[in-house]
């Protein structure tokens, strides 16, 4: 079994590295074409565009105490101001619980966004907290750890300015260490157990947003769905659907009302893991991420984006969310909700790409994130 999950390992880095010279070589590629009036007059305007940023990652919370570490990140140039440019993020951190993440994360960008790559590739080593599973679950938990090898990649191309079709992949190698006599060993949770997952799948969908880090206008329409198959590589076989609604509107200059509605359905034999649930980071701020989990998600946000100065933005927010063991069993007076404020900072002011900071009374409880770009 290691043998086989250490081959594999090889063979998602060599692929992962050939991906990034192949994306790189087409960028330039495909950026090269007749300027419009837009465009950059000459090549010293292109030269001065930003190519990298730099974020320390200082935070705490009760899920990992004190968080050190550092975000670094590349900005390919582009030929005129309104084109998305194409990013490399690198991501490592470590915690006082003795947790460990670093990843790395392409989203390439050509023909003039036409067409899209966006990857990643990770390695985490995590501490975590499982409380069950429900809307309900209890406040007692128990421990577990995993050691994850995760890689995904989305193939996506864009027709007539606005529908998006695409093609995804989903790799996961997990080491799993849990409680002796816990819940995870003695309910025979699927998931508990080392386990290798492999997926693929579609996404379709419309998309007029003006810049995917921070959106000033435009709506979102995707839907999502990923099959995991022995036939695949994968242990077991589940399904994972997700549909995606956002839109956003400018009430004045800079001012920007955004509003989503996500959707989320897994069947068959899914690890607890996989299960959909509440984030904390993008859905429902704050909250712990697993902390309800289910086969069924549905969150609603709305947010309230304003200027604060030239490289600050401010916003607030209202969320609710919640799981269920299927649509049917969703409840208006069951949802959890996430009410807050926030600070962003822009990295990169011309790409609107931003670091942002959100304190969330959720869940009878304050909680706190730091992430990048906006949570949706």
């Amino acid at each position: 079994m290691k043998s086989i999950v250490f081959l594999k390992i090889i063979v998602i880095t060599l692929v992962v590295v050939c991906y990034l010279v192949f994306s790189v070589s087409l960028l330039h590629a495909g950026q090269s074409e007749t300027k419009t009036d837009n465009a950059y007059n000459d090549d010293s305007e292109i030269n001065k565009q930003q190519r990298w940023a730099i974020f320390p990652v200082i935070a705490s919370s009760p899920e990992t105490g004190l968080r050190l570490g550092g975000m670094l990140f590349h900005f390919f140039p582009v030929d005129h101001p309104d084109q998305q440019a194409s990013t490399i993020d690198m991501v490592a951190f470590a915690t006082a619980e003795e947790q460990y993440k670093v990843s790395l994360s392409p989203n390439v960008f050509f023909q003039n966004n036409r067409y899209r790559f966006n990857s990643s590739i990770s390695y985490s080593s995590w501490i975590a907290n499982y409380f069950g599973l429900g809307n309900d679950a209890s406040d007692d938990s128990e421990k577990y750890e995993s050691k994850s090898l995760s890689a995904m990649l989305t193939i996506e191309m864009k027709v007539f300015d606005a529908l998006i079709f695409g093609l995804l992949g989903s790799y996961s190698s997990d080491d799993m260490k849990t409680e002796a006599d816990g819940l995870l060993q003695t309910d025979n949770i699927i998931g508990a157990t080392d386990a290798d997952y492999t997926g693929i799948g579609i996404r379709v969908g419309y998309d007029t947003r003006d810049n995917i880090n921070a959106s000033h206008i435009g709506a979102l329409a995707v839907y999502e769905s990923t099959w995991f198959d022995k036939d695949f590589g994968s242990d077991y076989d589940f399904i994972i659907q997700t549909l995606d609604l956002r839109y956003f509107t400018p009430m004045s200059k800079d001012h920007v009302l955004a509003l989503s509605v996500q959707m989320k359905d897994s069947q068959g034999q899914v690890p607890f893991r996989f299960l959909p649930s509440p984030d904390g980071t993008m859905v429902l701020r704050g909250i712990e991420n697993g902390r309800y989990r289910d086969k069924t998600l549905l969150g609603v946000q709305s947010e309230y984006r304003y200027p604060v100065s030239k490289k600050l933005t401010g916003a607030v927010f209202a969320e609710m969310a919640q799981v269920a063991n299927n649509v049917s069993d969703i409840e208006m007076s069951a949802f959890k909700t996430s009410l807050g404020i926030g600070i962003r900072y822009a990295l990169n002011p011309d790409q609107r790409f931003k670091i942002r900071a959100d304190v969330a009374w959720v869940d009878n409880g304050f909680g706190a994130i730091i992430f990048v770009r906006e949570a949706f």
